[in-house]
């Protein structure tokens, strides 16, 4: 089975390696061609354009930054779409709205090509370990036809229904992680305020309900540490916190905290944390209350 991976970046790189671990032809492109030589190191292949793959390829994936990204990839001229083979299986691990997701399988459909929006949580560090998070919409038959191809980058993988319930469930997800940056960002700042040990209150809390993932991650990987080189930049972490705000107004619902939390960060972004970690919403609330150092 030949393959091919679009989007190496801090997720797409890791995943891409581990099926080149796997698999004999693993083709990778991406825009920054530095990432390229790093996967032709780790026993990858490239040097074929996006057209190219498509027309070569048994299963194409893109895992890409911004919605406009996965619609150029798809869409364009010299992309997936126009170029990809009869039978060619395309999957989207980046994370757009379901509304993409379905335009992009009901496209793929006329040319006889099969699409699964896949989106992923687990981080960086999960991509590495093979032990993601893939949240699979589509066909069902074409899920267990490239399972075997998602196992070598996931360990917990749900098939959840028709094109555009991956994406959904993605969303959801991000909700949750926005909420969840925003309560850890004022538990730590009103700590700070208060003369408490962080660390102290990190353990009392990490034993305690207030227990969770986030707080994990985001204390003991950044805000201790005090660098906030993105594993998960704020700005996507806004853009993802828009969609979910998009998705909820086509159904006619309100989200008070969620929409809340949304504004909240992009005011960060523009405030000059769009390209650090997701965690730096901490410094960014400290600058609010007037905390920072």
């Amino acid at each position: 089975m030949k393959l091919a991976y679009v989007g190496l970046g801090n997720m797409g790189l890791p995943m891409a390696k581990n099926l080149a671990k796997v698999y004999d032809t693993v083709y990778g492109l991406n825009r920054s061609k530095g990432k390229e030589e790093l996967f032709a190191q780790a026993g990858g292949k490239v040097g074929l354009s996006l057209a190219e793959l498509a027309q070569t390829v048994d299963v194409i994936m893109t895992c890409l930054p911004l919605p406009a990204d996965v619609e150029k990839v798809y869409f364009g001229e010299d992309g997936i779409l126009a170029n990809g083979h009869p039978g060619l299986v395309a999957i989207d691990f980046s994370t757009v709205s379901p509304d993409l997701s379905q335009n992009i399988y009901e496209a793929a459909l006329e040319k006889e090509i099969d699409f699964l929006d896949a989106p992923v949580s687990g981080g960086p560090w999960g991509a590495e370990a093979g032990t993601l998070s893939i949240m699979v919409g589509g066909k069902e038959e074409v899920f267990n036809k490239v399972k075997p191809v998602l196992e070598v980058m996931g360990q917990h993988i749900y098939y959840l229904g028709p094109s555009g319930s991956g994406s959904a469930v993605k969303l959801i997800n991000q909700l949750v992680v926005g909420i969840h940056t925003q309560a850890v960002s004022e538990a730590l700042v009103l700590a700070k305020a208060v003369g408490l040990d962080q660390q102290k209150v990190f353990d009392i809390l990490h034993n305690s309900y207030a227990q969770s993932r986030i707080f994990e991650r985001h204390y003991t990987q950044f805000i201790e540490k005090d660098h906030y080189d993105p594993g998960f930049a704020l700005e996507l972490l806004q853009k993802d916190t828009n969609l979910v705000q998009e998705l909820a107004q086509k159904k006619g619902l309100t989200l008070p905290v969620g929409q809340q939390v949304n504004e909240l960060l992009r005011e960060a972004k523009e405030s000059g944390y769009a390209k650090e970690d997701m965690s730096s919403m901490y410094k960014f609330i400290q600058g609010k209350n007037n905390l920072l150092s």
